[in-house]
């Protein structure tokens, strides 16, 4: 898990450790949760999905309003063999190192029911995007093998920050003072500027800037907290 998680996830440990818990779960004034997620990635089309992790705290108005601060980060390394000839032939081995980081507020609403509580939100904010891809070649092992060509390994860098937008929503399932996220799914778009970089041995780097978009989605489950005093 990168820093930017754990610092996340130590901060709402710390609050719930120094403020206690209500008697009642929809009596809190704050909600936390920390937990499991996977995201789809548009920005890289081979890859079908991310794993990682997601994090809000929730400031309750009321039962039914609130404002929240929400973070999820996806981190991945994906190894594709996209050309594997015989043995008299070089094969070529592809590598992609993707993260993506969203950091976004907004209103929240909820419908508590017994148990459980529906919330819906609609949150804007940033979000960065880091694509490392590294290209190599596998020599031939065969008699008469071919001979890599010496421009290899090539390296593919890009990185950019941005405007995010996630609206979506879940259940919550409430015992007393914490409870379980069973769901979140949330729709998640962002645009970035775009820096890109381009390298191989030998030869001189060129970079690149352009903008670019992605449409995606993250489900979610993990922990929830409610803390703080009745509203």
């Amino acid at each position: 898990m990168k820093k930017q998680g754990w610092l996340v996830l130590s901060v709402l440990v710390l609050t719930i450790c120094l403020t206690g818990a209500p008697a009642h779960a929809q009596d809190g004034k704050f909600s936390l949760f920390a937990g499991y997620s996977f995201g789809t990635n548009n920005y890289y089309s081979d890859d079908p999905g991310l794993h990682g992790y997601a994090a809000d705290v929730a400031y309750n108005l009321n039962k039914h309003i609130g404002l929240e601060a929400n973070f999820s980060g996806h981190n991945g390394t994906s190894t594709i063999y996209t050309d594997v000839y015989a043995a008299v032939d070089n094969s070529y081995n592809e590598v992609v190192r993707q993260d993506l980081y969203s950091y976004t507020f907004g209103p929240k609403l909820s419908l508590p029911v017994g148990h459980f509580s529906l919330f819906t939100h609609f949150l804007v904010g940033a979000t960065h995007v880091h694509n490392g891809e590294t290209d190599s070649c596998v020599p031939g092992t065969g008699s008469g093998a071919e001979t890599c060509s010496t421009s290899y390994p090539y390296h593919d860098s890009s990185h950019g920050n941005g405007f995010a937008f996630k609206v979506g929503g879940g259940v919550d399932w409430n015992h007393g003072h914490w409870g379980v996220r069973v769901l979140e799914v949330d729709y998640v778009h962002s645009e970035v500027s775009a820096t890109e970089t381009e390298s191989c041995t030998g030869c001189t780097a060129d970079t690149y800037t352009y903008p670019q978009a992605a449409n995606d989605f993250e489900l979610a489950t993990g922990v929830t907290f409610n803390i703080g005093g009745a509203k």
